[in-house]
């Protein structure tokens, strides 16, 4: 009797292993890998519709930043900025909601993070009024000199980042096959992107307001932007001080809470002595105001 020789089979057998996961530099990366799946599933043009929305959402996490770094409280964070836009929010975040989960079924994510991005209502502010500061003009951004200045250099950068977008552009339409010129209808959509922000900025610029001692003459008397509130958690008693400021400055680590915000919006035209309450998922917090500087 002859005993079969496993000797061959053992060796390919012990040679074959799994093989390892490959997670993309950073998002922009994993955004070209997305385009291309869409092409190949659906192969139509429509399949690009909606990827400004996804552009947008990768710039402001950051082109360069890793796939694995994007976490749930990012993308909350993101959806709260975004329910700022309007009515429309919702709808036009499904295509982001479709990016993440790609990267969750691709196993670059640890979770699903499409479930937490999800646009709030908007609120009202403490005028009733959407929308409107609290001297009653509807305008653009209220900033500091600081902040203005800012919203100039990030105009600055957009604008040499197009002529790096019109380049990747040239050289992606230097591919023979248009058709399924995936790198090309990326660059497209990046190219757009920056043009529609630029013409966003440059309307910013143009009718931003620089403050200039509106706060001070409300000192002591109601909250506007710009001015330095001290608050006090009543069920607590802990004191909590924070600064009013268009959404484009707000650092919360530094304080400083935008206008837009659950908490800013209900300080917004408040005065010494004045009980705000705020809903959050865990019940309502309530707060006495203080104190209002400049």
């Amino acid at each position: 009797m002859v005993t079969p020789n496993n000797s061959s089979t053992e060796t390919a057998t012990a040679s074959v292993s799994t093989p390892e996961r490959v997670i993309p530099d950073n998002l922009h990366d994993a955004l070209g890998l997305f385009v291309i799946e869409k092409k190949n599933v659906k192969n139509s043009k429509k399949s690009m519709d909606g990827h400004q929305e996804i552009i947008r959402f990768i710039d402001w996490y950051g082109r360069d930043r890793k796939v694995n770094d994007l976490s749930p409280s990012l993308v909350e964070e993101y959806a709260r900025e975004f329910s700022q836009r309007g009515a429309e929010a919702q709808k036009r975040l499904t295509p982001v909601k479709e990016f993440l989960v790609f990267l969750k079924k691709q196993d670059w994510t640890e979770v699903n993070l499409s479930v937490h991005l999800r646009a709030s209502r908007a609120r009202r502010t403490g005028t009733g009024k959407q929308g409107i500061a609290a001297n009653g003009q509807a305008s653009g951004p209220r900033l500091s000199e600081e902040g203005y200045q800012r919203l100039v250099e990030e105009l600055e950068k957009y604008k040499v980042e197009k002529v790096r977008a019109d380049q990747e552009v040239k050289e992606a339409m230097a591919g023979k096959d248009f058709r399924e010129n995936a790198p090309l209808d990326a660059a497209k959509e990046r190219q757009g992107f920056v043009v529609a922000k630029i013409r966003e900025l440059e309307s910013e610029v143009a009718s931003a307001q620089i403050l200039s001692g509106e706060a001070e003459a409300n000192s002591g008397k109601r909250a506007v932007v710009g001015s330095s509130i001290t608050i006090k958690d009543v069920a607590s008693g802990r004191v909590i001080n924070y600064t009013l400021v268009d959404k484009r400055e707000a650092d919360v680590a530094s304080g400083k809470i935008s206008t837009v915000s659950p908490v800013g919006q209900a300080l917004l035209d408040k005065a010494v002595g004045d009980t705000v309450e705020i809903t959050v998922p865990k019940g309502t917090l309530s707060y006495l105001i203080e104190k209002i500087g400049a």
